[in-house]
């Protein structure tokens, strides 16, 4: 009864971060985060199966706090307390992604959501060991491409998988060997997908657009072919290992924002993982991670080229692992070059040369029942402008945090934590200037930007026994110099595109989050509740900021017997009338899932069956965190079907 009444009274309460450590998400890998880095939720085996969708950003959607961009089915980035883009940090192993889809809404993130093995999403800011970008949160996808752990002989995974939305079928396959100390590993994946089926009218009522986005029962121009493939080796010590991968992706997609363009995009990354276990009682290890990659995408108009974007670039990370006593640490150097293009005539964004090194620490101290946590940065950047009349800007930041945890008892702690964060402007902010045909909008930097701050405070509850865990969190956070896209109101005479001025004002934010999880007595049912509200305004101004989500509350059962799991849930999404300036309102919805898995098992190996009914209601969905809410609802009633088979 605790967490029903907890649902229906959520928007008076507290909410939810999961207080525990980053789990390790498979066994012979070392891609997870830091292993005592509080507020984080991992999805991984059923839970993954059961989120899992063509994109990130739609894939976590559902958890508490995060919600996606829903640029149509293919391109979607997470969102994570009402921050998006450049203020959340998409890693894939643990180096970011090195794309462009922070730059853009309707570009997608080059990860194949069939073939990863777990997601880790933190909430809050991380800038203190992700740098400046990550001032909104982290999501981590890890995969087993390079191992740190050594395991004799093989294990190979198969899985075919169905989606009626788009009558869509994506098929995938991984591969890891062991022998003779060395590990190697291969995956690959394909997906073909149709246009995708909606309830009714893509246009939402709310949308004055005569003659306009009028079609019926499938979302034109959002079909899409994605292939992607990796390998890679690692030589297993005793004191360590040393290991690298190449990935490659290829997708082919439609942006709903225009019916004649569409984007083709390959990525090529190189990853090299290492760690070395020292005997000294102070330093434990060192880890170097790098990751090269050569990305590029296409802007198709009528079969013409329009532009072309190109990013290339190397993250790369040296991390200390240390322990003395009862203070556990890391500390580390972070680097980050890429050369950044955009050619063509409808090219808003100059090619700039930009550079980053960071310092940073976190340390973590215990005392009886309660722990301490003390984080810094220092971050330099530098951007080149290489057109012909460019600038070079430079940037210091300074990052802080101090983290507070006491346990109760063995199912119950509590948890504060405060930040200073600065985050520096990008080369988009900083110097776009023209039209972008697929946003639909011109947008106009703005070279004089600073920094900008944030404060953030959450304070946290948690509670967990073998039947029963519950976790809540309250967060504010209070940004100086907020860099915002803002409508001037007035058209661009070329293009006819409302004019986007990036411009600094000083916002709030701030929200709860609920999540929890209790075992109905001795009966194989759990009852599941969720819920989350955001809210953010331009102090100057008193205004709501764009694309914030309204409030959402989860109800929902499981039932788990041998190898049988299967669940029903319903969330409730309210009406969004808190909206900015030439913002539209977005109506209520519900969305009812249902599904199932259930494990054969053979002696030549595993099969896992699994199906869900999505959107059972056939419910007009529309999510106010995308910028094409009003021409692009998510998708009908649907079934989603497959098998794993595991040996």
């Amino acid at each position: 009864m605790l967490h029903i009444f907890l649902v229906l009274f959520s928007l008076s309460s507290f909410a939810d971060e999961n207080l525990g450590t980053i789990e390790v998400s498979h066994q012979g890998t070392s891609n997870t985060l830091v292993d005592f880095v509080p507020s984080v939720t991992t999805l991984k085996q059923n839970e993954l199966r059961k989120r899992r969708e063509s994109t990130l950003g739609d894939t976590l959607r559902s958890e508490a706090g995060v919600q996606s961009s829903s640029f149509g089915p293919n391109a979607s980035r997470p969102v994570i307390r009402g921050l998006d883009g450049d203020r959340i940090r998409v890693l894939q192993n643990g180096l970011g992604v090195l794309d462009a889809s922070s730059q853009s809404v309707d570009h997608a993130v080059p990860i194949d959501t069939l073939v990863i093995d777990s997601v880790e999403v933190v909430r809050g800011p991380m800038s203190m060991l992700y740098g400046s970008s990550a001032v909104g949160g982290v999501v981590n996808v890890n995969t087993t491409r390079i191992h740190s752990t050594f395991d004799q002989g093989s294990i190979s995974e198969l899985q075919l998988q169905g989606d009626s939305s788009q009558n869509a079928v994506g098929t995938a396959a991984k591969l890891d060997y062991g022998a003779n100390k060395w590990m190697f590993h291969l995956d690959g994946g394909y997906r073909n997908a149709n246009d995708l089926k909606i309830p009714g009218n893509q246009k939402s009522e709310y949308l004055d657009a005569p003659g306009e986005y009028e079609a019926e029962d499938k979302l034109p121009n959002s079909p899409s072919v994605q292939k992607t493939a990796a390998l890679g080796a690692s030589r297993i010590f005793s004191k360590g290992y040393l290991g690298m991968s190449y990935y490659y992706f290829d997708n082919f997609y439609g942006t709903p924002a225009e019916e004649n363009v569409d984007i083709k995009m390959k990525q090529n990354r190189v990853e090299l993982h290492g760690e070395y276990k020292f005997d000294g009682e102070v330093l434990q290890s060192v880890r170097l991670k790098t990751a090269q990659s050569d990305y590029g995408h296409k802007e198709i108009e009528n079969g013409e080229v329009g532009t072309t974007f190109a990013n290339e670039g190397n993250e790369t990370r040296l991390e200390f692992m240390t322990l003395f006593k009862e203070i556990k640490g890391i500390s580390g150097l972070q680097t980050l070059n890429s050369n950044f293009s955009a050619v063509g005539e409808e090219a808003f964004l100059p090619t700039t040369k930009n550079k980053g090194i960071s310092l940073f620490t976190l340390q973590e101290i215990s005392k009886g029942k309660s722990t301490y946590s003390l984080g810094a940065r220092a971050e330099n950047s530098h951007i080149h402008d290489q057109s012909s009349d460019g600038k070079e800007k430079n940037f210091n930041g300074l990052n802080g945090s101090f983290g507070f945890r006491h346990q109760f008892k063995k199912e119950s702690s509590v948890l504060s934590s405060f930040s200073y964060s600065e985050r520096l402007p990008n080369a988009q902010e900083l110097f776009a200037d023209g039209a972008h045909l697929a946003t639909g909008i011109f947008e106009q930097g703005n070279d004089s930007l600073k920094n900008e701050r944030a404060y953030a405070l959450d304070l946290g509850l948690k509670y967990e026994t073998n039947n029963e865990n519950l976790s809540l969190t309250v967060y504010t956070q209070k940004f100086q110099d907020y860099i915002a896209l803002i409508n001037s109101g007035v058209a661009d005479v070329d293009s006819g595109f409302d004019i986007y001025n990036y411009e600094q004002v000083d916002a709030l934010f701030y929200g709860f989050e609920i999540d929890g999880k209790k075992k109905l007595g001795e009966t194989p049912w759990n009852i599941v509740t969720r819920a989350d509200l955001v809210r953010a305004k331009n102090i100057d101004s008193g205004k709501n900021l764009p694309r914030i989500s309204p409030p959402r509350v989860t109800l929902g059962f499981e039932w788990a017997k041998d190898r049988v799991l299967a669940d029903v849930e319903a969330q409730y999404n309210f009406e969004q009338t808190k909206t900015a300036p030439n913002e539209l309102r977005t109506d209520s919805f519900t969305l009812l899932n249902a599904g199932f898995t259930y494990d054969l098992i053979k002696s030549a190996g595993k099969y896992s069956f699994f199906g869900r009914i999505k959107n059972i209601l056939n419910q007009e969905a529309r999510l106010h965190t995308s910028t094409l809410k009003d021409i692009a609802p998510l998708a009908a009633r649907h079934v989603v079907a497959g098998v794993q088979y595991s040996f």
